[in-house]
């Protein structure tokens, strides 16, 4: 009897030593910064990226929810962090934890600030953690280095974003050196992504300088799908720009773009309409089928930047029209134009070639062409003369010409033929 007391005192005095070495050593781990390094280490796995806290999480018990404050996280290097936040809250229910789910009930970000494109194997949003039920938004920073060539910054953002219900955001924008001010509004709905997407763009100058409107935007295992989207462009002195596209659908992992129907209309300079578009921006091959109307061609030209010779006839080069089609296959190009129109000459017929290297061929037919809208008529006793053209010249084939009116030249069923110079482009 003596002899089991003996033992069962020693089992009890050893569980009680180990327990105090548990508990000391789990003292030692919470305030020596454990759950810190274990955060960190998690995160940098799911992120695959270098992962930092300025101080131990903050943990908030509460009976419906428990709390995690995070503060000085920053994803990424020191010198060029991806994301980072000056403080980040998680409110995560108990009843889907205790289900093994982290479904955020709430997400705070302050002074957020986002360096992108997202160069990680996660993302910011769902790598860890799926979307929130509300997440809010305090002065928060997005930067992207190269859209269309220049760094956009969007700073002060503010607002929150709800998973069910009227979600809107604002700040300000940076671009070319330019500011200004932007809203965005919408209204989550589990069925779809997003109703009443709205987005208002604007400067001091032209406070609605451009608005984006998308009645529905739906999402499938691969694509998003906007059944509708206008968007509308408008500067003071500058005119104003219309883009409509039906049944738009992108897909960003294949580089995917498709739309039923779409249309540009630019002032009264340029409509375009273009009808089964379906494109690989990442590999360039597609095709589609277009129609377009171009008005004041020299105004348009110098606008752009596109130099012209200057003209004999002022009023040249003011309406072309042009119908067909266009097939990508990188590196190769084919427009077919089934039926065109410039300065009521009807033209038709087919440019291919490659861009790299470019080698262009024309096959081109023209009802009838008057050379003196555009060049001085050969003088009484001189031979004609066009153009020199550029010692490196890439484009090949021929352009009949059904009726030439040349000052008092004229000439009937002309063929202009092209052979490409020994000099590489």
């Amino acid at each position: 009897m003596g002899i089991a007391r003996l033992i069962l005192r020693r089992i009890t005095t050893s569980v009680i030593v180990v327990l105090i070495f548990v508990v000391l050593g789990a003292v030692l781990f919470w305030f020596g910064g454990g759950p810190r390094y274990v955060l960190e280490g998690i995160f940098a796995a799911r992120l695959q990226q270098p992962v930092h806290l300025a101080a131990d999480p903050e943990w908030r018990w509460g009976k419906q929810q428990l709390r995690i404050t995070l503060v000085g996280l920053r994803v990424g290097s020191a010198a060029h962090p991806q994301f980072s936040a000056s403080r980040l809250m998680v409110a995560l229910g108990w009843h889907s934890l205790l289900h093994g789910q982290m479904q955020p009930r709430q997400i705070v970000l302050d002074a957020p600030v986002l360096n992108g494109p997202w160069k990680g194997g996660g993302s910011v949003g769902g790598a860890v953690l799926s979307l929130p039920v509300k997440m809010i938004v305090r002065d928060g920073t997005l930067r992207w280095p190269n859209v269309v060539g220049h760094a956009l910054s969007l700073t002060a953002v503010n607002g929150q974003v709800l998973a069910t219900g009227p979600s809107r955001l604002v700040g300000d924008w940076h671009w070319r050196g330019k500011v200004g001010r932007w809203h965005f509004a919408a209204e989550m709905a589990p069925a779809v992504v997003a109703r009443n997407i709205s987005l208002q763009v604007g400067t001091t100058i032209d406070p609605m300088l451009l608005q984006v409107a998308i009645p529905t935007l739906q999402s499938t295992v691969k694509d998003m799908v906007v059944p509708t989207l206008r968007i509308r462009w408008q500067a003071r002195g500058h005119g104003q720009a219309h883009l409509r596209l039906q049944a738009l659908r992108l897909n960003m992992a294949q580089s995917q773009l498709a739309v039923q129907d779409g249309a540009l209309i630019v002032g009264d300079e340029l409509a375009l309409q273009v009808r089964a578009v379906d494109l690989n921006w990442k590999v360039l091959r597609g095709h589609l089928a277009y129609q377009v109307t171009i008005r004041r061609l020299p105004q348009l030209a110098t606008r752009w930047g596109l130099p012209l010779p200057k003209l004999t006839d002022p009023d040249a080069l003011q309406r072309l029209t042009s119908t067909g089609t266009v097939q990508l296959d990188n590196p190769h190009f084919q427009w077919i134009v089934t039926q065109g129109e410039l300065d009521h000459s009807a033209w038709m017929g087919k440019i291919s070639g490659t861009w790299r290297p470019l080698a262009i061929d024309v096959n081109l037919s023209v009802a009838r062409l008057n050379l003196g809208r555009y060049l001085p008529a050969p003088q009484a006793g001189n031979a004609a003369r066009l153009p020199a053209l550029p010692q490196q010249w890439p484009v090949t084939g021929e352009i009949h010409v059904a009726k030439l009116l040349w000052g008092k030249m004229r000439a009937r069923d002309l063929i202009i033929r092209s052979t490409s110079s020994k000099a590489q482009p």
